[in-house]
């Protein structure tokens, strides 16, 4: 396995790791009641979908690159 995808594996591990720690830091029904959607979706999450990502950003807590280590936001074709 090259570097890179170590990199990569582990920014995703990360990323996994913050849900657990975002999930549990808003509550479950309470994350879920901030961004509108049911809490059996916010179960669901191995990570956080990008949306949503986003969305909890904007509440303040956390940097959206926190939240998704594993994801290069803004990065585009140059």
């Amino acid at each position: 396995m090259s570097y890179i995808n170590n990199m990569e594996n582990e920014n995703y591990i990360m990323a996994v790791q913050r849900t657990v720690e975002i999930r549990n830091n808003y509550g479950g029904a309470e994350l879920a009641r901030k961004l509108g959607i049911s809490h059996a979706a916010v179960s669901k999450w191995k990570v956080i979908p990008p949306f949503r990502a986003y969305q909890i950003a904007q509440l303040g807590d956390y940097k959206l690159e926190y939240i998704r280590p594993d994801i290069k936001f803004g990065v585009g074709p140059q």
